[in-house]
């Protein structure tokens, strides 16, 4: 069978747990990475060399999700042709792609340090193990003996994301790679200059249609690209600094600061002073205070003056709770970790290191726990739970001035973080 004939699954595996809160609602391949998710670059990247016949595997609970998020990629499909098989956790920059494909021509399957990047089945192999190749890996269990013969890493630039902090560290890097592909494609073109905005470095800048720049805004280019999706909005006096991408409808609000390392999914509302911050998509921080070295999930709301720690006094390395135990980070700067639906009301503050689970809301002059599970209502007199009815109809409100819908699906999802994430008594 020919390369470009070949089916594509890409897949999630256990390791999903360890992009806590993020992925408690989404696959890992759903995270953000500079201008897109790991797994839209994917795609784009197999598209581009003919590998366009593409499936999911990702947990049954959110295969309806996954169904309606990539329109067209069939979900949880068994295949007994030659099947690739890749990580869904897979970032590659530059060319290292094309050198793993190339080594998957003449290997079993590929693992990057101790983890499994990429399976190849072919003929009666595939007919044999591809069934429990896929059962094993939604399941978390090992995967056949014969797929365990590997060839070792591929190449530096090719990467399995570990936990949300990854995507943190490494947006810099990740935009400068989208803007060497932006550059040759024609949809993407160097901004026109608008009155009184300021662009520095105007070649690393790259717009799609419908960008207004007001009089006093500054897009600075000198440290790395910016990126700016359809229709992105930059009010008076506010600067961006690159690396930077801010996706479609996005807009920063009247003086805001955003410094390097900032990616910015659709729809997002953006103000204040922001570093080195991952943002899903359909999130809001509007108002002044900090935001540094975070990752806010999807529907996310930061009250006015609400700031994160993201350095420890001590200088040293900052820890962060996962649902695998307590991980030493070895990074020097990591703030915020919130799942989708949570909000903070005015004022709330946070430590380095903090993690916020799904449809929370915080509140009070005290700092959270550290660890905050799903479905918490916490104040300065103590946590309660949040009850799900009103979790249920804030989203659904949240979600229609977006023009977006709270579906059965949805419900389902918020049931059972509900059940094995939320915080006691949540019923």
């Amino acid at each position: 069978m020919s390369a470009s004939k070949r089916q594509v699954v890409v897949f999630e595996d256990r390791a999903w747990r360890g992009l806590y809160p993020i992925t408690l609602s989404r696959p890992a391949f759903d995270c953000r990475a500079g201008g897109t998710t790991l797994g839209r670059r994917l795609l784009a990247q197999l598209a581009e060399r003919d590998l366009k016949h593409v499936t999911f595997l990702t947990r049954s609970l959110l295969r309806p999700l996954v169904e309606r998020e990539y329109l067209g990629h069939a979900v949880n499909q068994n295949h007994a042709a030659d099947t690739l098989f890749l990580n869904g956790r897979l970032l590659c920059l530059g060319d290292s792609l094309d050198r793993l494909l190339e080594l998957m021509e003449k290997s079993v399957a590929v693992k990057v340090g101790d983890e499994l990047a990429a399976v190849r089945l072919t003929g009666s192999a595939a007919k044999t193990y591809g069934l429990e190749l896929m059962e094993a890996l939604e399941a978390g269990d090992p995967v056949p003996a014969p797929v365990q013969q590997t060839v070792g890493d591929s190449s530096k630039d090719l990467r399995l994301v570990r936990h949300a902090w990854d995507l943190v560290s490494w947006t810099s890097e990740i935009i400068e790679d989208d803007f060497n592909w932006a550059k040759s494609h024609p949809h993407h073109s160097a901004p026109e200059t608008s009155p009184g905005s300021l662009l520095l470095r105007k070649e690393h800048i790259r717009v799609r249609e419908g960008v207004c720049l007001e009089p006093g805004a500054v897009l600075d280019a000198r440290s790395g690209p910016i990126l700016l999706g359809e229709h992105v909005h930059i009010e008076h006096g506010a600067v961006v600094l690159g690396p930077a991408y801010l996706g479609p409808h996005t807009r920063v609000k009247m003086g805001a600061r955003i410094y390097d390392g900032v990616s910015a999914g659709p729809q997002c509302r953006l103000g204040g002073e922001i570093e080195a911050a991952v943002f899903q998509g359909y999130a809001n921080k509007q108002h002044d205070g900090f935001l540094g070295h975070a990752y806010l999930g999807a529907w996310t709301n930061l009250g006015a003056a609400t700031n994160n720690s993201d350095l420890k006094n001590n200088y040293r390395p900052v820890s962060v709770w996962t649902p695998d135990g307590e991980i030493d980070t070895g990074l020097l700067f990591a703030g915020l970790f919130m799942g989708d639906h949570s909000k903070t009301a005015i004022g709330t503050r946070f430590n380095t290191g903090t993690v916020v689970g799904f449809s929370c809301n915080l509140f009070g002059s005290g700092f959270p726990p550290r660890r905050v599970p799903s479905f918490t209502w916490a104040g300065d007199d103590g946590a309660s739970a949040y009850r799900l009815d009103a979790a249920l109809d804030v989203a659904g409100r949240v979600m229609a001035r977006r023009n977006q819908r709270l579906e059965p699906a949805d419900e389902v999802l918020f049931r059972h973080i509900l059940d094995t994430d939320g915080a006691q008594g949540s019923r």
